[in-house]
């Protein structure tokens, strides 16, 4: 049996002491008997995640586990070397993190056209198109919380409860309706049985009953646990 996995720092096990061998893909390959292609990076975005996956789908693995990430960050690819570049809000890159272009187009990513409404909805979007795409087995899992409460309210409370979200001043009760609307259609497309816990789970929440380093990710109690949650979710399907 062979495993893909794709995710972040979470995923790909930041701040442990050996990624290779302590990182719950690696683990819950283990508890299955499997081997594991952990194809996680610090800092990785959703685009990357989608971009990736695709590309290794050919290799025809067994299982395939998805961890999704914030909807702040995007991917990019250098246009003289093809590097892949990875943007977040914090604007920190281990290559170009300090390089005046990086920088550059960051800030202005960020201040002129990163739109949090957009955001959710692309993301949104990519889960339905990946889920659309992988005909194999696969376990999809959140790995941050993406406001996901806030814009899944009840629709009597989903003006008060993205108010600070959306351009609200510009915007009039009938538009923002729509978005809600929108945003439920979206969500009655995706199938919440591929899913670890959809809207109840997230790995980030694991920092509060788990020792973590100095850079606020979960160590190696925390992705032991992890790997022992999805190998029994797995086990029950």
């Amino acid at each position: 049996m062979r495993i893909y996995t794709n995710g972040c720092s979470f995923t790909y096990g930041d701040e442990l002491q050996s990624p290779d061998t302590s990182a719950w893909p690696v683990l819950l390959g283990n508890l299955l008997g499997a081997t594991t292609v952990n194809d996680g990076v610090s800092g990785g975005t959703n685009y990357r995640t989608i971009y990736r996956t695709i590309k290794q789908y050919q290799h025809n693995f067994d299982l395939y586990v998805i961890a999704w990430t914030t909807n702040t960050r995007f991917t990019f690819y250098k246009s003289d070397n093809n590097y892949e570049i990875n943007f977040n809000p914090a604007l920190q890159n281990s290559m170009y993190g300090n390089s005046s272009f990086y920088h550059n187009w960051g800030e202005t990513l960020y201040n002129v056209w990163y739109n949090e409404l957009y955001a959710f909805k692309l993301w949104l979007q990519q889960i339905i198109q990946l889920q659309s795409f992988i005909k194999a087995p696969c376990l999809m899992i959140n790995t941050m919380h993406n406001n996901i409460g806030k814009w899944f309210a009840p629709k009597e409370q989903f003006i008060d409860s993205v108010r600070e979200l959306i351009n609200f001043n510009i915007m009039t009760d009938e538009q923002i309706f729509d978005e809600y609307n929108e945003i439920q259609y979206y969500v009655q497309l995706i199938d919440t049985s591929m899913f670890y816990n959809w809207n109840a789970f997230y790995i980030q929440d694991l920092c509060n009953k788990f020792p973590c380093g100095p850079n606020g990710h979960i160590l190696e109690a925390g992705h032991t646990h992890l790997a022992e949650l999805l190998y029994n979710h797995l086990c029950l399907k």
